[in-house]
C-alpha cells in the first residue's frame, strides 16, 4: 500500500502579497488624485487673490491721481492696463465701473448730511473749497474694478470690484 503524500499548502504567501500590493496601489492612486485636486484649488485661490489685490490697487491708483483729477475739475473715468504680463493682450485692466461693464464713470458725490459730518462742523467760507459747502471737503462714492484677461477675446476673465467712500478737499 502506497501512502499518498500530503502536500503542504503553497501559494498563499504570493496571493497575500499580490492583494497587499493592490491595496497599496489604490491608496497611492487616491493620494495622488487628492494632491492634484489640492494643487488645482490652490492655483484657483491664488488667481482669485491676485484679482482682489488688483482691485485694491485700482482703488489706491484712483486715490493717488486725485490731484490730477482736481486740476481738470472733475473725477474722470479710470481705465488703465496693469503691467503684470509681458503680453499686452494678457494684461489686467484697472477701471471704474461695475461687473461685466466697460469703463464707465461711477464717481458720485455724497451729501455730507448722509455721512453724519455736517451736524457739528462750523463753516468758514474763507477756508473752503468753492465747490464744497462744508468744512472738510467733499465726499465721493466710487466703484473700481480689476478685470484679468482670459486669453480669449470673446470671453471675459475674472473680475473683482471694490466700492468705497472717501473725502477729498479742504
Amino acid at each position: 500500500m502506497i501512502h499518498p503524500r500530503t502536500r503542504a499548502p503553497r501559494g498563499n504567501a504570493l496571493l497575500l502579497t499580490v492583494i497587499a500590493i493592490s491595496v497599496l496601489m489604490v491608496l497611492v492612486g487616491g493620494a495622488i488624485q487628492f494632491t492634484n485636486r489640492n494643487r488645482e484649488a490652490t492655483a484657483e485661490k491664488l488667481r482669485g487673490d491676485r484679482v482682489n489685490v488688483c482691485a485694491e490697487a485700482a482703488r489706491r491708483h484712483l486715490l493717488s491721481r486725485l490731484s490730477l483729477f482736481q486740476a481738470t475739475g472733475t473725477l474722470e473715468i479710470l481705465d488703465t492696463k496693469l503691467i503684470d504680463d509681458p503680453d499686452p493682450d494678457a494684461r489686467s485692466r484697472l477701471m471704474t465701473g461695475h461687473y461685466d461693464s466697460e469703463a464707465i464713470a461711477t464717481v458720485t458725490t455724497v451729501d455730507a448730511v448722509t455721512m453724519g459730518a455736517a451736524a457739528g462742523q462750523a463753516v468758514e467760507l474763507a477756508n473752503n473749497a468753492p465747490r464744497s459747502t462744508i468744512l472738510g471737503g467733499q465726499y465721493y462714492r466710487v466703484v473700481v474694478k480689476c478685470e484679468e484677461s482670459s486669453g480669449n477675446p470673446a470671453a471675459k476673465g475674472r473680475q473683482s470690484e471694490v466700492e468705497f467712500l472717501f473725502r477729498y478737499g479742504l
